[in-house]
C-alpha cells in the first residue's frame, strides 16, 4: 500500500523525474506507446525502491533464528541441589547466575526443586580445605536469603513451592524432591542438577517410588561432588537406576578472570547487578585462597548444559561470553523437543 501511494507523491524540483518530467510529457502527446514504456520503467523502479531488501529486518530475522536454536532443552522438570556451605563458596555466584539463565530463556516454570547447603556434614570435608562452623552458619543464611532474592527479582517460578535449606530442613529438602521423583514419566523426566554432594539426592531416591527412577535424570560436571558424599556413594546414586550425564570440569570455562564480569557490574538491570554482586561476594568469602581474583560460576555449566540441548548437542564448554549473552537476551522462542 505504501509503494501505491509513493507513486502519487508530488514529484521534487532537481529530482530525476522532475528534470524528464517535460520530456515525458511530449513523448505522451506525440508517442504514446513510448510514454507507456517510460511510465512502467519509472514505476518498476520505485516498486524495486520498495521491496529493497531492509538490512535491519534481516539481521533480527536473523538472530531470532540463532537464539531459537540456541536455546533448546529436553522435556522435562529441573531440579537444582547446591551446596555452598562447603569450604568453597562457588555456589554463591553460580545460583545467582542460574536464576538470570531460567528466567532470560522463559525457563523459569521448568523448575520444580530447589535445595541448598546440601553438605550435611561440612566439617567431615575430604579435602584439604576446611570451613569452621561460624562461616558454615553465615554461608547457609547467605544462600538462603539469595533463593529469596532471586525468586524476588527473576520469578515467578509457578512450579516451585518452596526452596530448602538441607541443613535445617533436611526432611522436607528430602520429601520435596522425592516428590519430584514420583512425578515423573516419560513424557516428563525429572532433570537433578548435582551442584553438590549427593547425599539428599540418595535420600530422595531411596524414599521415591522405584518405577519412577528410570526417567530421573542425573547431571555432574566434577567428581569432586560425586565422591564427597558423607552417606552415599556415587556408585550407589547410579545404581538407582538414574541416567547419568558427565558433562566434564565447568570450572575450565567458567572459574573466570573478575574483569570478564566487568559489564554486569552496576547494570542498569537490578538482577544482573545482583548477580555481579553475589560472584563478588564469593571472591570476597576469604575461606579458601583458591577463589580469589577469580568469579566462579562454573555449576551453572550444567544448567547451560541442559537449556541448550542436555544430551542432544548442549554446550559442555560455555565461558562468561555465553553466560553474558544469554543473561542479556530476552526469550523470543521457546523450543522443547
Amino acid at each position: 500500500m505504501v509503494c501505491l501511494k509513493d507513486r502519487r507523491l508530488p514529484v521534487q524540483t532537481g529530482s530525476p523525474l522532475s528534470e524528464n518530467s517535460s520530456h515525458l510529457n511530449h513523448i505522451t502527446m506525440t508517442s504514446p506507446s513510448k510514454a507507456i514504456v517510460l511510465v512502467v520503467a519509472v514505476l518498476v523502479a520505485i516498486l524495486a525502491g520498495c521491496f529493497k531488501p531492509n538490512k535491519d529486518r534481516e539481521h533480527s530475522a536473523s538472530l531470532e533464528a540463532e537464539n531459537s536454536t540456541l536455546v533448546n532443552p529436553p522435556t522435562g522438570r529441573l531440579a537444582i541441589v547446591a551446596d555452598g556451605n562447603s569450604p568453597d563458596p562457588d555456589d554463591i555466584g553460580a545460583t545467582a547466575v542460574m536464576f538470570g539463565l531460567l528466567n532470560k530463556t522463559g525457563l523459569s516454570d521448568r523448575l520444580v526443586h530447589l535445595s541448598h547447603s546440601c553438605d550435611l556434614d561440612p566439617f567431615r570435608n575430604k579435602g584439604i580445605q576446611k570451613i569452621d562452623a561460624q562461616n558454615e552458619l553465615r554461608r547457609q543464611q547467605k544462600l538462603h536469603a539469595l533463593c529469596s532474592e532471586g525468586i524476588s527479582l527473576y520469578g515467578p517460578f509457578n512450579n516451585l513451592a518452596d526452596y530448602f535449606n538441607c541443613r535445617t530442613d533436611q526432611e522436607a529438602a528430602i520429601e520435596d524432591l522425592r516428590n519430584a521423583i514420583n512425578a515423573s514419566t516419560e513424557a516428563n523426566p525429572l532433570w537433578i542438577v548435582e551442584a553438590g554432594e549427593p547425599d539428599i539426592i540418595g535420600y530422595a531416591l531411596q524414599k521415591a517410588d522405584a518405577s519412577k527412577i528410570e526417567y530421573v535424570h542425573v547431571i555432574s560436571h566434577h567428581p569432586a561432588n560425586d565422591n564427597s558424599g558423607d552417606v552415599f556413594s556415587w556408585a550407589e546414586i547410579l545404581a538407582f537406576g538414574v541416567a547419568e550425564h558427565q558433562i566434564g570440569d565447568q570450572n575450565v570455562g567458567l572459574q573466570a578472570a573478575i574483569n570478564q564480569w566487568d559489564w554486569a557490574r552496576d547494570h542498569s538491570e537490578p538482577g544482573i547487578a545482583w548477580i555481579w554482586e553475589n560472584l563478588n561476594y564469593a571472591e570476597q568469602d576469604g575461606v579458601v585462597a583458591f577463589q580469589e581474583n577469580k568469579f566462579d560460576c562454573s555449576d551453572a555449566g550444567m544448567i547451560y548444559w541442559w537449556m541448550s540441548g542436555a544430551d542432544v548437542g548442549g554446550s559442555r564448554t560455555s565461558t562468561p561470553a555465553e553466560m553474558k549473552e544469554l543473561l542479556q537476551w530476552h526469550a523470543r522462542v521457546k523450543v522443547s523437543r
